[in-house]
């Protein structure tokens, strides 16, 4: 796992339609922005007591709350990822914050912490090779456990493809396909594998 800086990354995701969208909060979200074919998709859990409302036109898929965090490793698999690019919603000092605990034992998440104290305060993207997605899954796993507030959030999205991931700590899972042919091949493994 390696920082890459930011510009770089933000032009080739404009490529994708992908655009940063502020918040007052000073939180980033990343979205789809006026291409069309866009297709959205929500992964929320009935045990979700926060309100984690979808995005506009958004196809809202019922999950189970211990479920969330595999439909991350299902879309990484399912498309055959070779890199990806991991964007905090806030600074990366609150994601660290919100899973020190949980990720204490893990090994590769302790040796990446250890070197990394200089990127806490920043916002550059995470780029993340096949080597590094059992950590993705542990980080997953983490923030969904144990995250509680928006600026805890991670974004997931890679240059290859139009692809866009929001892991939302309350509970819920925000993905948007550039294309329909790219939804439909994940739609069917999130909906095998929900409930």
């Amino acid at each position: 796992m390696e920082f890459v800086k930011n510009p770089e990354v933000m032009h080739l995701l404009r490529e994708h339609g992908i655009s940063p969208e502020a918040s007052e909060e000073d939180r980033v979200h990343l979205r789809h922005e006026g291409a069309e074919g866009v297709v959205r998709l929500h992964l929320t859990s009935p045990e979700t007591e926060v309100d984690t409302a979808p995005e506009e036109g958004s196809r809202v898929v019922s999950v189970a709350r211990e479920r969330l965090p595999g439909m991350v490793d299902d879309v990484i698999h399912k498309l055959r990822l070779r890199e990806i690019l991991l964007i905090p919603v806030g600074k990366w000092r609150h994601v660290f914050d919100a899973v020190a605990f949980s990720l204490a034992e893990n090994e590769d998440w302790q040796e990446f912490d250890a070197a990394v104290t200089v990127e806490l305060n920043g916002r550059d993207p995470l780029l993340c090779e096949p080597g590094d997605f059992q950590t993705i899954s542990a980080l997953m796993r983490a923030l969904l456990s144990d995250a509680d507030r928006p600026e805890q959030g991670v974004m997931l999205t890679t240059t290859t493809i139009p692809l866009l991931m929001e892991v939302v700590p309350a509970g819920a899972i925000r993905v948007s396909f550039g294309s329909q042919v790219l939804a439909d091949e994940i739609l069917e493994v999130f909906e095998s594998t929900a409930g």
